[in-house]
């Protein structure tokens, strides 16, 4: 746009003086706008770098969600069992009993230092975000609302819920 009243005032200037002037403002704006243009992009590039970096550690963070969750299908298992062994008399299912609980631990070492965590929500209020209602169940012992008896626990994998716990909410 500017180019040709340039050019055309360019021509009128009389001395070469004057033409020198002319291009030295047009050399610094062409250099200001190049370091505009410059600075954009270098911004630009840097918020690149942060986002790739923190979407690349959110994938590490969360990289085995999926196999920790499956194992929690099999550990719920361990629980029941090892509840259900809990209550034998027999000296042989006694003596199993406590060799399946230490593999149970040594499970449950494990998850944790990947990060799992469980929790609990009995005599909490009623969260969606940590709590999947299965049922409701009448109680004195419990304000209405809250959980009142838990299935299944929930689980934590650092400090995102990947298995709400399974609970019966308070109906008073």
């Amino acid at each position: 746009m500017l180019g040709k009243s340039r050019i055309f005032y360019e021509s009128s200037l009389s001395t070469p003086h004057q033409k020198c002037r002319m291009a030295r403002k047009t050399l610094k704006e062409e250099v200001a706008e190049y370091k505009d243009k410059y600075l954009r992009t270098l911004a630009d590039f840097e918020n690149y770098k942060k986002r790739t970096h923190k979407e690349r550690e959110e994938i590490l963070k969360y990289a085995n969600e999926r196999l920790l969750f499956e194992l929690l299908g099999i550990l719920d298992d361990f629980e029941r069992g090892l509840g259900a062994l809990k209550e034998t008399k027999d000296k042989k299912l006694k003596d199993f009993h406590q060799g399946v609980k230490l593999i149970h631990n040594n499970l449950i070492k494990v998850l944790e230092q990947e990060g799992l965590k469980s929790f609990s929500g009995i005599g909490e209020p009623f969260d969606p975000k940590f709590h999947e209602a299965i049922g409701v169940k009448k109680s004195k012992k419990y304000p209405p609302n809250h959980v009142v008896l838990e299935i299944s626990k929930g689980y934590k994998l650092k400090d995102k819920v990947i298995k709400p716990a399974k609970v019966f909410v308070n109906n008073k």
